[in-house]
């Protein structure tokens, strides 16, 4: 048997510093500048992964503003992990590969990549211009070809999530698309692992089972009207892969 053990952690946002304190103004999160903004979540959580023996981190996207990126990647340099990053709606490719070394991209321009154990095949996507677009799905339906367990890792939701957030406008554009797609691989055990919405949630529908991460940052409060912030919480997720057998498993920390 063949077991691996994965942190699936999302959503740093470093150096992005949330203006309206606990509650959303319109639909969209203000932020300003802080440098070593929510740079000691990102340590605390790197700290309690490396506590467990987890050596395999994927990294969901969000790093945080274009001046955090560089030491983003030099705080996980000194942590002894094997890292995947994938990018998410506030990242950008040319800006992150400059801090990274990357191996040919699938699709060109984007962060888009898969391993494959035998077992069961990771896939990693790229939704930083919050849309997949036609290429990359181009591109994830050959990699889903012949393929019976597949855990793919994406910034974005592919799945709707029950809170008011998703009437907010912040959801994948083309998010339809990527759900028929995934869904007509119905001899494909799908696993969905992904951030963006800063809650925990477990979804399924069909062959797609969704793990929505929460965020090293802050939390929103899923079911708040109007939506509402908790910016002392905050985590990751433990992900267990035995052969092609998933079980997962939240961790929350505090900053108390």
């Amino acid at each position: 048997m063949t077991r691996t053990v994965i942190a699936h952690l999302t959503d740093a946002h470093l150096g992005q510093k949330l203006t309206m304190g606990a509650e959303m103004a319109g639909t969209k999160m203000r932020y300003l500048d802080e440098p070593r903004e929510h740079e000691d979540h990102l340590r605390l959580v790197l700290d309690d992964i490396a506590g467990k023996g987890i050596s395999d981190v994927v990294f969901g996207g969000d790093i945080g503003t274009q001046e955090s990126v560089g030491g983003f990647f030099e705080i996980l340099g000194g942590y002894d992990f094997k890292v995947s990053i994938i990018l998410g709606n506030h990242d950008t490719y040319p800006n992150v590969v400059q801090h990274c070394r990357m191996d040919d991209g699938a699709v060109e321009g984007k962060m888009c990549f898969s391993h494959n154990n035998g077992h069961l095949k990771r896939i990693f996507l790229d939704s930083s211009d919050n849309v997949l677009g036609d290429d990359q799905r181009a591109w994830l339906a050959r990699e889903l070809d012949g393929v019976s367990k597949a855990a793919l890792f994406v910034h974005h939701p592919v799945l709707a999530i029950d809170t008011p957030l998703e009437q907010a406008g912040v959801a994948l554009r083309d998010r339809d698309e990527v759900k028929t797609l995934l869904l007509s691989r119905t001899d494909c055990e799908l696993s969905v692992f992904c951030g963006h919405y800063h809650m925990i949630d477990e979804v399924r529908q069909a062959n797609i089972s969704q793990f929505a991460t929460p965020a090293v940052s802050y939390q929103i409060i899923r079911h708040s009207d109007p939506l509402r912030v908790d910016t002392d919480a905050f985590g990751y997720r433990i992900v267990e892969i035995d052969d092609a057998r998933i079980r997962t498993e939240v961790v929350m920390l505090t900053s108390a």
